[in-house]
């Protein structure tokens, strides 16, 4: 899958990310609760990968001289993340369907 190709599925996943709180940021390093993102650090000469959490903790999640590898890296951090949440929706969705038919 091409960067471009890549982008476009991050895109098409961003509502239902954004919904969970979790934002996706390309090409700049942008500190946030639950952001996942990839940039190039100047200083270090390389691509890097991160996540920051609840309370704005930055991690490095992969350092990489390809730019086409951070973004598959951070393409799969996002789809995971798809993935958890629609599983997390439809979980609510069966309970809330459960709840209006009298059952736990």
């Amino acid at each position: 899958m091409t960067k471009e190709e890549m982008f476009k599925e991050m895109e098409k996943m961003a509502p239902v990310l954004e919904r969970n709180g979790v934002d996706i940021v390309l090409g700049k390093r942008i500190p946030g609760s639950f952001t996942r993102g990839y940039f190039f650090n100047e200083e270090a000469g390389l691509w890097e990968v991160y996540s920051c959490g609840e309370r704005n903790e930055y991690f490095v999640r992969k350092q990489t001289g390809s730019g086409q590898e951070a973004v598959e890296e951070l393409y799969q951090i996002a789809k995971y993340e798809y993935e958890s949440a629609l599983r997390h929706l439809e979980r609510e969705r069966q309970r809330k369907e459960r709840m209006q038919n009298g059952q736990r």
